[in-house]
């Protein structure tokens, strides 16, 4: 099966750091891969992404660094995928039906064209998949990170970009 590439990954969790930045601050991709040690060339890609998909803004200069462009709750998972690995498909059909013996034959119940019932239930699967994403968001994380792992973690990494941030400028 398809699986989304880790950039996916990279953006959702530096997306869920940008949410408590003070208004008039940012963070640049370099502390947001130090901070999670990953791999900044792949991060910096990824923003580059979601900046043309709207979903941050930049700044650049001395206070240069990304923030988000809007809510944490209008940013769905399926935002983030779409801008990052663009448009997801999970089935590829090759209409191998219309190969079939019979389709030269007269009075068949299918014709060209038409999606046949495995193509369908893979549109269904892939529509399912697509509203699950849709239906998860940054505020969504943001809050399921809080209650699993308590605020204290939640402000310790606040505190560690308001330091290293700081110290860096």
């Amino acid at each position: 099966m398809p699986t989304l590439g880790k950039n996916v990954e990279y953006a959702i969790h530096s997306l869920v750091y940008l949410i408590d930045n003070p208004k008039d601050s940012t963070i640049t991709v370099r502390d947001l891969a130090k901070f999670q040690n990953i791999s900044e060339t792949y991060l910096a890609k990824a923003f580059t992404k979601l900046k043309k998909a709207g979903i941050v803004r930049s700044n650049i200069g001395v206070k240069g660094g990304y923030k988000l462009a809007k809510t944490a709750n209008e940013i769905t998972f399926l935002d983030i995928v779409l801008a990052v690995e663009g448009e997801i498909s999970f089935f590829e059909c090759n209409n191998i039906r219309d190969n079939c013996i019979l389709m030269d034959k007269e009075n068949l119940p299918w014709k060209k064209g038409n999606y046949c019932a495995i193509h369908l239930a893979m549109i269904e699967t892939e529509n399912k998949i697509k509203h699950s994403l849709q239906e998860k968001n940054l505020q969504w994380v943001y809050d399921t990170m809080n209650k699993q792992y308590g605020k204290e973690m939640i402000d310790n990494s606040r505190n560690w970009f308001e330091r290293n941030v700081v110290n860096t400028k």
